[in-house]
């Protein structure tokens, strides 16, 4: 039988709106790289966009490479304090912020679970990363951004060791989880349910995450979309598995172009996700940031200051809330 521990203390809160806020990612291939350069953390104009646009929710992508320069050891100081520099500020402007390892189940090109990076490895970036951020409720831990093992159920054993480790610190934060291939929403119960399914939290903390994008293979790489009817069909799985597991969801990456089909795409989406609200503890648009210049799916203002397209839409969907 198939158990699960899902986090119970939101069941009537509100949807929280956010969006991904790229950068201190960017040249993954360069590392540690140069701060400001090839990498650079969201300064206080993105939290004070974003906050005015009523975003309670930040995903702040992280390269666990810089995080933690030498596998098991110390956390990267000066990193460190960028990261906690951003928390500050985004807690300040009534945000909360998810801790997005986004490395994609690798260090230095290797896969967790490999000879170069064993799992206990993984548990000590958490480890450390809960010692540092554990006992602040607006701070997510979000354990992996796409995983690239092959196995979900190899994923959700690396995933629990990890949840292990980060409550014997005695850490209180929501713990988000992820799945393998590409963490799709449209075959997330086919390929991540029945793994996912057995991870289990003291806390009953776990928030599940998923990603949708509205193109053709849903890779999110193009700026066309499908037809609005077929929206719906790619959330569902995901939303139906929450439902069934009485878990509640995060959708962590989603985006779409800035064509009116796009559009269309986006409004239908987000009208999918409040007409389930007891389901999502929130979700997170990809991208914003100040590294993404002109980038098709980006949710910075244009240069004169103007929202963008898929901003207005969103901007609707939360005035009628």
């Amino acid at each position: 039988m198939l158990t699960i521990c899902a986090m119970s203390s939101s069941a009537g809160a509100a949807v929280l709106p956010g969006v991904n806020l790229a950068g201190p990612e960017f040249a993954a291939d360069k590392v540690p790289g140069r701060s400001g350069w090839d990498y650079m953390f969201p300064k206080q104009q993105e939290i004070d966009y974003y906050t005015s646009r009523h975003m309670k929710l930040f995903r702040l992508p992280v390269l666990w490479d810089r995080l933690q320069p030498k596998l098991s050891g110390e956390l990267d100081p000066a990193y460190l304090g960028s990261v906690r520099d951003f928390i500050a500020a985004a807690q300040a402007a009534g945000a909360k912020t998810i801790i997005d390892i986004h490395s994609y189940g690798k260090y230095r090109g290797n896969l967790v679970g490999s000879d170069s990076v064993p799992v206990e490895a993984f548990t000590d970036l958490w480890v450390r990363i809960a010692r540092q951020f554990g006992s602040s409720p607006s701070v997510l831990f979000g354990l992996m951004n796409e995983p690239q093992q092959k196995s979900a159920d190899e994923w959700a054993g690396f995933q629990q060791n990890a949840i292990d480790g980060i409550r014997r610190t005695g850490a209180i934060n929501q713990i988000v989880v992820s799945g393998v291939g590409w963490d799709g929403a449209h075959n997330f119960s086919q390929i991540n349910g029945i793994a996912l399914a057995r991870l289990h939290d003291p806390r009953k903390a776990l928030i599940f995450e998923a990603h949708q994008y509205f193109d053709g293979d849903s890779s999110g790489t193009s700026p066309n979309c499908v037809p609005e009817d077929q929206v719906e069909g790619r959330l569902a799985p995901f939303a139906d598995w929450l439902e069934a597991h009485h878990a509640k969801g995060l959708l962590g990456e989603f985006g779409v172009g800035r064509n009116a089909g796009c559009l269309a795409d986006l409004r239908r989406a987000m009208t999918y996700i409040y007409s389930r609200p007891l389901l999502w503890y929130g979700w997170t648009y990809w991208a914003g940031g100040p590294l993404w210049a002109e980038y098709m799916y980006t949710l910075d203002p244009k240069e004169d200051g103007s929202d963008r397209p898929q901003m207005n839409v969103i901007s609707d969907i939360l005035q009628s809330k």
